[in-house]
């Protein structure tokens, strides 16, 4: 990355930068602005170019981006100077993970996502090569059933739900783990309010092995999670039981 870009801090010239999209450029393209970001994205985009160093955010960017084509996360490269539009008083959170970060510059791809590392939320104490397994009781809705999947996701925010919202009076954890059998979408969350798996979550009917545990998360804000818990009680009240078969 070029450390000699004026106008930017030397935090913002040593983060890694992603870019979320729906198109394929090639290591060494530039990602120019003149494109709309999303569907709701207005005519802003058409002067920057947006970027953000949480590979969450631009998971969700590249699955609610306009277009038909895999949705792809590239890691790319400063050109010009960048902003955190995050810190504008007149910014407004969409309320999901998003590209926070603009220039006016294009960005230089500099490599795409390929490896993904698979989390797991919870309140079980687990060590590495602890099998979690479905056909336990349900954190959500029906607690006489058992599950019949066990679930998991690609990013860390969907994880730290996970493990807050988990039934039990242990400290929230969150485990990197590896599938042991197919895994497929989570039809609970694909689909239902943005377009393709913004929070690429999963579910198997195999057990997951635990490889390691995610000591350094950080949680929601209290408001955020008192806003999430009473969208499920809200849920619960109305009946509404979450796709497990």
């Amino acid at each position: 990355m070029d450390k000699s870009i004026p106008g930017t801090t030397d935090d913002l010239r040593t983060k890694r930068f992603y870019h979320g999209t729906r198109t394929e450029p090639m290591p060494g393209d530039l990602i120019k602005s003149g494109n709309p970001l999303d569907v709701g994205g207005g005519d802003e985009i058409t002067t920057y170019v947006y970027l953000t160093p949480n590979l969450d955010a631009a998971i969700w960017e590249a699955e609610i981006a306009v277009g038909e084509d895999q949705a792809r996360v590239y890691i790319v490269e400063l050109i010009g100077e960048v902003e955190d539009i995050s810190n504008q008083t007149d910014w407004k959170s969409p309320g999901h993970p998003w590209m926070s970060f603009r220039s006016r510059e294009p960005l230089k791809v500099i490599g795409e996502i390929t490896e993904w590392t698979l989390y797991h939320g919870t309140r079980a104490d687990l060590k590495p090569g602890d099998l979690i397994k479905p056909g336990l009781t349900p954190n959500f809705g029906n607690k006489v059933r058992r599950t019949t999947y066990v679930y998991l996701t690609r990013t860390l925010d969907a994880a730290t739900w996970g493990a807050e919202l988990a039934a039990g009076d242990g400290p929230g954890r969150i485990y990197i783990v590896e599938p042991t059998g197919v895994i497929e979408d989570d039809p609970n969350l694909t689909d239902k309010k943005f377009r393709g798996n913004p929070t690429k979550s999963f579910r198997s009917r195999e057990p997951l092995r635990v490889t390691s545990e995610i000591i350094d998360w950080h949680g929601h804000s209290p408001e955020a999670l008192k806003a999430m818990q009473d969208a499920l009680e809200q849920l619960e009240q109305l009946g509404v039981e979450p796709i497990d078969d």
